[in-house]
């Protein structure tokens, strides 16, 4: 059975993500958008070391300042939220590139650029993004950068036929487990899980996570 990926993303609480840690998602998410409200405040979360790869999420933050943060907090993969282009990322690549050939101890990192869906014509926009994205993040198009933390039309998501892989996101919760457990497009690698497991913005229900994570990787059988 394919193997889906889970990020937890939003994390900005010390303790409470030390237990989101403890569980080992496959990637932790922190956000730097100022205006979120699961702002990574407290930059002491970084001295915790998951064993799970760390995202660092940006909308519409300059270049300099995405990769002064991927040095600083040793990033993973850089997720674009929000109206970044092609050229952005192609440029971001550019002078990541470059980067690592003058400085050694910096570490490469992926690109995904995170793309609300509402309707099929969403998908047409994509193929520029094809040669500049590792993967993208696809959520519930919303006036606010960030997500809705509601669901969009799955059913849309047979429209996408780039090569391009993708995580589905937008108000997933528990009780969805076990249908994305069985969840069918040869793209999706995983799953990115946010404000439908917290008791508030930034804070997890780490068993809810746990369980949700257990299901998806056939722990735990539906009854």
């Amino acid at each position: 059975m394919k193997r889906f990926q889970i990020k937890v993303c939003g994390n900005n609480n010390i303790e409470n993500f030390k237990e989101i840690a403890a569980i080992e998602p496959d990637y932790v998410g922190f956000i730097f958008y100022p205006k979120s409200k699961r702002f990574v405040e407290d930059e002491s979360i970084f001295e915790i070391f998951p064993n799970a790869e760390k995202v660092g999420v940006f909308v519409n933050e300059s270049i300099e300042n995405i990769l002064e943060k991927v040095e600083q907090y040793k990033l993973d993969v850089v997720q674009l939220h929000g109206d970044e282009t092609a050229d952005f990322c192609k440029e971001l690549i550019n002078q990541k590139h470059q980067q690592l050939l003058t400085d050694e101890s910096f570490l490469d990192f992926k690109i995904w650029k995170a793309v609300g869906i509402k309707s099929i014509e969403d998908f047409q926009q994509l193929t520029t993004y094809q040669q500049v994205v590792d993967s993208f993040v696809f959520d519930t198009k919303s006036s606010n950068y960030g997500g809705a933390g509601k669901k969009f039309d799955w059913q849309l998501l047979t429209n996408y036929e780039l090569s391009t892989p993708f995580l589905l996101s937008g108000g997933i919760t528990l009780e969805d487990a076990f249908i994305l457990k069985n969840f069918q497009h040869p793209r999706c690698i995983g799953f990115d899980i946010n404000s439908g497991f917290e008791l508030a913005p930034g804070i997890k229900k780490t068993d809810e996570v746990k369980q949700f994570i257990d299901t998806i990787d056939g722990r735990i059988e539906q009854n």
